[in-house]
């Protein structure tokens, strides 16, 4: 609206008239006396049933935009007085209380761990993500980091960096402004709240201000199991930015003031770079168009008159966000286009494309029985882990196929529906059809595997499914028993879709009970979810269910505390002490992966570990010629083998595997003393002829460490 309005106070009988363009506005889960959010007494389109007062507050003329009432003002300071006193007590989520049962050194197997167990499957997180940081920081944080991989690979990767990039990158804060523990704790608790908040507030936008329903959404997002399993990697901030950017989007285009246009244009510039930044196009990717079908649809919902009401500062206000995010992104890109060129002419990920096709890691179903009857210990073989089988429960048959129906009654297309609706379809379509290659490419889907789009895809159906319940709440009313046998009849089928597709995809592995008791739960909240029963509590009802299925996920992540499973290892300790000692010399492990993982914790720098990007002057060292290009340019876990020789032959290979790769080398070549490898770590000495160069200077257990002489 161009102008503001005050506000005209309430009768007490006054009934609220529907916005025009936009669904009516009724809280998801109502307290017995809900209060009105519409500004205006008009005609209602409530059931009899439904109890109906005045409004005791004054709203904001234009509805679209957040209505910062004490509930959400409440809401958001919990949130952040829980973000604070959880980091402050150095409490988070993550599994490195894993690495007490990995390299046991006599301590507490608890060590570091207030409840619950540690994920033994999240080795990316434990094993990967979690040392990376802590070589970040015992390595100030710079932009070069040759442990972790070749060129400034920390500026691109999801770890803190002293780089202006890490101002559009929150959730690293805590490693500047705390200790390194707290630094921590703040990262995963960022994730939580920052996507409890950022989802509320737009669903606060789209449900035009039905508190309970998106805090609800925002709830669902964050324990679905696709969420859950996943937390660790930078999925997490992408749906975070996903759902910032379009909020911030509608305020810079529906603003009711110059003041609250400018700041949305600053925002949106903001939100855009915090996601661009993480540089995963495959959640990516479909997230974008997440975004895109849905203002695409908000904005043909809304009256025209309203986009171009005080269209100078709007204008200037798009101008400013693009510019911002032109100039700030070039600056980027320009600092990280060396790494960049690096990463994307790997082997894996670089030249990864997909056609879509190969359908879900799982089903599309397999959330009705994930947080059910899933572990990480007990899965089916062919669903890979419980990570990859995760995504999110689907709703979206029964739901598309109602739309049409409620439109043709209501008269109108609710088209911000409409376009999540259309994002739906599009992902379902990718997942399990696939596009030809040229438009796989066009589209830049190529870039998202059907494995990892499946993520982004699950999001699209939470979105559809709170909008859906949101639109179609005071339609309950005016059905027939027809349709509500067509109702039940259509959730019959769903169930029987889900099962058959559960047997046909792991035959044998569930039983007849299972499938028929998440068969029945399941059904009744399909059946629920479509407007055609008149009980007042139809959408709590379904809300509630729904909170029901994911409560099992709450005890995915253990509650631990601090990082002393890592800190505190005397494998750790050992290395640390050595390295204060000879900061500048380079390490190798021989023996297995998870040792490279915790020595890398410590910031030496190690030739053997995970590289992210392959760092060829240390490569080219080892095979000059080169003749295993292909095997080691690529993002990849490297493991060193033992194989003495006079001839110091070098010998690399994959043996198929996309993220990893081997390396026989005798541990006294002259090529590791000419890299100034001068400590190697050994699992466990398997012959004289491998220490034959070297001073043991510390053993522990099984593990020794030897020096090279000079």
């Amino acid at each position: 609206m161009s102008k503001k309005q005050k506000p005209k106070p309430q009768p007490a009988a006054a009934k609220p008239k529907p916005v025009q363009g936009s669904p009516v506005n009724v809280a998801a889960v109502e307290p017995p006396v809900p209060k009105l959010d519409s500004p205006t007494p008009t005609k209602s389109t409530r059931s009899a049933s439904e109890p109906v007062t005045s409004s005791k507050e004054a709203v904001p003329t234009d509805t679209r935009l957040i209505r910062f009432d004490k509930r959400v003002k409440w809401f958001l300071s919990i949130c952040a007085g829980l973000f604070l006193l959880l980091t402050l007590l150095k409490i988070h989520g993550s599994s490195v209380s894993a690495w007490n049962q990995i390299i046991p050194d006599g301590s507490d197997a608890k060590r570091g761990l207030i409840s619950g167990k540690p994920k033994m499957i999240r080795v990316d997180e434990y094993g990967v993500l979690s040392p990376f940081m802590l070589s970040q920081a015992a390595n100030g944080f710079e932009l070069e980091n040759e442990s972790i991989g070749g060129g400034s690979v920390p500026m691109v990767l999801g770890v803190p960096v002293k780089h202006f990039i890490t101002v559009f990158r929150p959730h690293f804060w805590g490693f500047f402004l705390l200790d390194l523990e707290r630094g921590f704790a703040w990262w995963w608790n960022f994730k939580i709240f920052g996507i409890l908040i950022s989802a509320t507030l737009l669903f606060l936008v789209l449900t035009r201000n039905n508190f309970w329903l998106s805090v609800f959404g925002g709830v669902w997002l964050l324990l679905s199991s696709g969420t859950i399993w996943w937390f660790s990697t930078g999925l997490t901030e992408m749906i975070i930015g996903a759902c910032l950017i379009p909020t911030t989007v509608i305020y810079l285009l529906y603003g009711q003031s110059n003041r609250q246009i400018l700041i949305a244009a600053a925002l949106t510039a903001y939100a855009s770079l915090y996601f661009a930044s993480h540089l995963y196009p495959p959640y990516q990717v479909p997230l974008a168009y997440l975004m895109g079908f849905l203002l695409i649809g908000y904005v043909l919902t809304q009256p025209r008159d309203d986009l171009f009401s005080r269209f100078p500062i709007k204008a200037a206000g798009v101008v400013t966000a693009l510019g911002l995010i032109g100039i700030i992104g070039f600056l980027y890109y320009q600092d990280a286009k060396p790494t960049l060129d690096l990463m994307l002419n790997t082997a894996y990920p670089g030249k990864r494309v997909d056609f879509g096709g190969t359908g879900f890691a799982s089903t599309l179903f397999a959330e009705y029985i994930n947080s059910f009857y899933l572990t990480d210990q007990r899965f089916p073989k062919n669903w890979l882990n419980s990570c990859e089988l995760s995504h999110y429960l689907c709703f979206a048959p029964l739901i598309l196929l109602w739309l049409p129906y409620q439109w043709s009654q209501e008269k109108k297309v609710n088209y911000t529906l409409a376009g999540v609706a259309l994002f739906v379809i599009f992902g379902w379509l990718w997942i399990t059809v696939g596009f030809p290659e040229g438009l796989s490419k066009l589209t830049l889907m190529s870039t998202s595997p059907t494995r990892r789009a499946q993520i982004p895809f699950g999001v699209g159906n939470v979105v559809l499914a709170v909008l859906f319940l949101n639109s179609a709440r005071n339609l309950s009313a005016n059905h027939t028993t027809l349709l509500r046998v067509l109702a039940v009849a259509g959730a019959v089928a769903v169930v029987l879709v889900a099962a058959t597709q559960l047997n046909t995809s792991a035959p044998g592995f569930f039983r007849t009970d299972q499938l028929l008791v998440a068969g029945l739960y399941f059904g009744i909240l399909n059946a629920l979810i479509l407007p055609v029963w008149a009980f007042s509590y139809r959408v709590a009802a379904v809300c509630l269910g729904i909170l029901i299925a994911l409560l099992p996920n709450l005890g995915v992540n253990p509650i631990a505390k601090g990082l002393s499973p890592i800190t505190e290892n005397a494998l750790y300790r050992t290395i640390s002490s050595i390295r204060q000692q000879d900061p500048e010399a380079r390490w190798v492990v021989f023996g297995n992966n998870y040792i490279t993982y915790l020595v890398e914790a410590t910031g030496v720098k190690q030739i053997s570990g995970v590289k992210y990007t392959p760092n060829f002057k240390i490569m080219r060292a080892l095979d000059p010629k080169p003749v295993y290009d292909t095997v080691y340019n690529r993002y990849a876990h490297s493991v060193y083998f033992s194989m003495p020789n006079q001839q110091d032959t070098v010998i690399m290979g994959n043996g198929g595997s996309y993220d990893a790769y081997g390396v026989n080398i005798d541990p006294c070549s002259a090529k590791l003393k000419k890299l100034n490898v001068r400590y190697v770590l050994f699992e466990q000495v398997k012959q004289p002829a491998d220490t034959r160069c070297m001073t043991l200077v510390s053993e522990l257990g099984s593990l020794k460490i030897y020096k090279i002489n000079d």
